[in-house]
């Protein structure tokens, strides 16, 4: 009986290792100058991005090109100058770092969604620290981004 259980244990266990094993993104934190050019970049020229936002979690995907970031459901977008320009006032720091006020936490660096095999830049992410992000290819020109919100405390 103890032989049989083992190996159903690992076989789940080669299960497991086999279906975390997927070709994801690259996801690259930018050095913090990188970031702040690329901040100051995405800010100027917001209307050449899809601008996609949920709680703790900004995407820029660049509409000039051919590659798309899908998100998912219950994501807002920006669609006017006016609302970008509330947007970067209110979750700007007084170090000038563009950070969603509304997590309520330190500035963390702006980071490129690339895919894994020919380094192809398919946006930027800026998230809250603790938070999971990543991101699979769903074709070569197509990448699902996947973003679970940190919990601390509490159930």
């Amino acid at each position: 009986m103890n032989a049989r259980r083992l190996a159903c244990v690992m076989i789940l266990v080669f299960v497991a290792i086999m279906g975390c094993s997927g070709d994801y993104a690259r996801i690259k934190t930018l050095s913090a100058s990188e970031s702040k050019d690329t901040q100051q970049e995405l800010i100027d020229n917001w209307s050449d991005y899809t601008i996609w936002l949920r709680s703790t979690v900004v995407v820029f995907d660049p509409k000039n090109d051919d590659r798309k970031i899908l998100v998912g459901s219950n994501w807002g977008t920006v669609n006017d100058q006016a609302t970008w320009e509330g947007i970067v006032k209110a979750n700007t720091t007084a170090e000038g770092n563009i950070t969603p006020v509304w997590a309520n936490f330190a500035m963390t660096r702006i980071r490129e969604i690339r895919s894994r095999d020919t380094q192809q830049l398919f946006g930027y992410v800026i998230h809250q620290q603790g938070d999971l992000v990543s991101a699979r290819p769903v074709d070569e020109n197509t990448m699902r981004l996947f973003y679970n919100r940190a919990r601390f405390g509490g159930p």
